[in-house]
């Protein structure tokens, strides 16, 4: 009896320690492999794990408006997501009509990202207007997003996707491999992500962003389209590439790290905190993050804020309510 009873014990403590080590790894959804967010991931989990011990992993999806529900079930506890999609999946509206996202939570903003429509650099087209008819993904039904920040480049030309050829794919890298086959004319690419890297190499003679109406009177059509978003003229230069005509209109929109209401408190406090306490580090996962601005992380957005990041924010003095 008294066997039976410590092999209980024992038994106990063994399935406590595996929750506790469970409890302590964190994954963080993001796009595949070689998307901008994949990358994010991996550098924000890199700097996680070695600044904290805390074990941290990528997990890459299809596209973020399949793991933005998870993280909202409380299946999921990180994820990468740039603040028009949060802003549908909290309301519940276009992608995520009728299904309101309530328990997802804003972290930090870390820095805005760039894109536009590429083609290449043989082709004659030099601004966007001048492809309609041509062909170009679509439908991007396992990152649906992607179809808003296309249709926002598109609506400050008065344009829609109607205007063109389209060929349906799950998510943007699907739709760049396919411009990489030449069974599109143009694709939509993200500055400076692997895939976009990838394509470059790969097409010969390369590839560029192709211009669009960037002008006071355009922005409007761009926000009603995806909340957030806005555009800004590039001049080519170090970590810009495609970007070849000096200036180029680029759609930008704000990343965020979001998290699920079930988080701890203390687990978030903790992953604001290193992320605004290592930029360096970041930086050196992956260059992008040269653009992260830690004073920026607490950016308004209609989504409520995590505690855990509210409680940091406010003790580092950049929290203004959202």
């Amino acid at each position: 009896m008294k066997k039976a009873l410590r092999f209980l014990v024992v038994l106990a403590v063994v399935f406590t320690l595996a929750g506790t080590v469970y409890a302590e790894t964190y994954s963080i959804g993001t796009n595949p492999q070689g998307s901008l967010f994949y990358s994010t991931g991996m550098a924000v989990s890199k700097v996680m794990v070695e600044k904290t011990g805390q074990q941290y992993r990528v997990a890459p999806y299809g596209g973020s408006s399949t793991y933005i529900p998870l993280i909202n079930k409380g299946e999921l506890a990180f994820g990468c997501a740039n603040g028009g999609e949060t802003a549908f999946a909290y309301q519940g509206t276009e992608i995520f009509e009728g299904k309101p996202n309530k328990n997802v939570r804003m972290i930090a903003a870390y820095y805005k990202n760039y894109g536009g429509f590429a083609v290449r650099n043989d082709s004659s087209y030099k601004m966007m207007r001048e492809l309609k008819g041509m062909r170009i993904p679509s439908d991007y039904t396992a990152g649906r997003v992607f179809h808003y920040l296309t249709e926002a480049i598109l609506a400050a030309e008065d344009l829609t996707h109607s205007d063109f050829k389209l060929l349906p794919v799950p998510n943007f890298v699907a739709g760049i491999n396919m411009f990489i086959q030449g069974k599109v004319d143009a694709a939509y690419i993200p500055m400076n992500t692997g895939i976009g890297k990838k394509a470059m190499a790969t097409i010969k003679g390369g590839w560029h962003f192709v211009d669009f109406d960037g002008s006071a009177a355009a922005q409007p059509k761009v926000a009603k389209v995806l909340p957030s978003s806005r555009t800004e003229e590039l001049s080519p230069g170090k970590m810009r590439e495609g970007v070849t005509v000096d200036p180029t209109t680029m759609l930008i929109v704000d990343f965020y790290v979001i998290g699920g209401a079930h988080v701890a408190d203390g687990v978030v406090y903790t992953l604001a905190k290193t992320m605004h306490d290592n930029k360096s580090d970041l930086a050196k996962s992956f260059g992008v993050f040269n653009r992260f601005n830690p004073k920026g992380m607490a950016a308004k957005h209609p989504t409520p804020y995590h505690p855990g990041a509210i409680k940091f924010y406010k003790e580092i003095g950049i929290w203004k309510g959202s």
